[in-house]
């Protein structure tokens, strides 16, 4: 497949040295010379800390605008009001796609503040991406994935069997895995995924690290030529609109 959807669920914003940089211009070549056509993202400043969502959120927003292959997740902070209401107003915007959920860096529960978020996700009928908390892990998704069913969930990292065993437990199809993180460069853990759940419930994403590596794990892995193209393309043309 050489057209790709990805999206890249950490996109830093700020250069760290020679070695790494996921500036706009930078995510553009490497995007380019990979063959991925849309990369959807968030700022990593609203990822590793509470205090700067808001500011993030805005600026992602200038960014997307001004680059035509990103597009953005906006991200919430239960506790931050306002947040909720940055996230009413980015989705209407058609460079934004969903919802972005950082319980472990932002330090909060969601058995405490789920049913707010999910509440509100489900009254937009959007995606949320989440990284799952620590202590109940892809697990904890399944109730409100059961309970909010016009939220499409997608759990980022997909790392072994709590991700693809909640996949099972969805009643409703709407909960979705990613291949973004080294975890997916384990070198049987995509072939066990798509045996065990299909590839119609895989996203190709590539976190921070190398898209070449990333895109190369799935198409060299070995599985079906429909199966790559889901993963690659087709579920990520399904659940977002990206015709802007």
């Amino acid at each position: 497949a050489k057209e790709t959807l990805v999206y890249n669920s950490l996109s830093n914003l700020m250069q760290e040295g020679d070695f790494y940089s996921a500036y706009p211009d930078v995510l553009k070549r490497i995007s380019e010379y990979a063959h991925i056509t849309k990369v959807l993202a968030s700022p990593f400043d609203g990822v590793l800390g509470r205090e700067k969502v808001e500011q993030a959120n805005e600026d992602m927003l200038e960014i997307v605008a001004a680059n035509e292959f990103l597009y953005q997740w906006v991200i919430i902070d239960p506790r931050n009001d306002n947040t909720f209401a940055q996230a009413e107003r980015m989705l209407n915007n058609k460079k934004c796609v969903g919802i972005k959920l950082h319980p472990v860096c932002h330090n909060y529960s969601l058995e405490e503040y789920g049913d707010k978020i999910f509440s509100f996700a489900d009254a937009h009928a959007t995606v949320v991406q989440i990284h799952p908390e620590k202590q109940k892990g892809a697990a904890g998704i399944i109730p409100f994935a059961n309970q909010y069913t016009k939220t499409r969930f997608i759990m980022a990292h997909l790392g072994g069997e709590a991700h693809i065993e909640a996949v099972k437990k969805s009643k409703y199809g709407n909960v979705y895995v990613d291949t973004s993180g080294m975890a997916s460069l384990k070198n049987m853990l995509i072939e066990y995924a798509v045996s065990q759940i299909g590839s119609e419930r895989i996203l190709f994403g590539t976190d921070t690290y190398s898209a070449a590596a990333q895109r190369g794990r799935i198409e060299f892995s070995m599985i079906s030529k429909r199966d790559k193209e889901n993963i690659l393309f087709n579920n990520a043309k399904e659940l977002f609109d990206l015709s802007n």
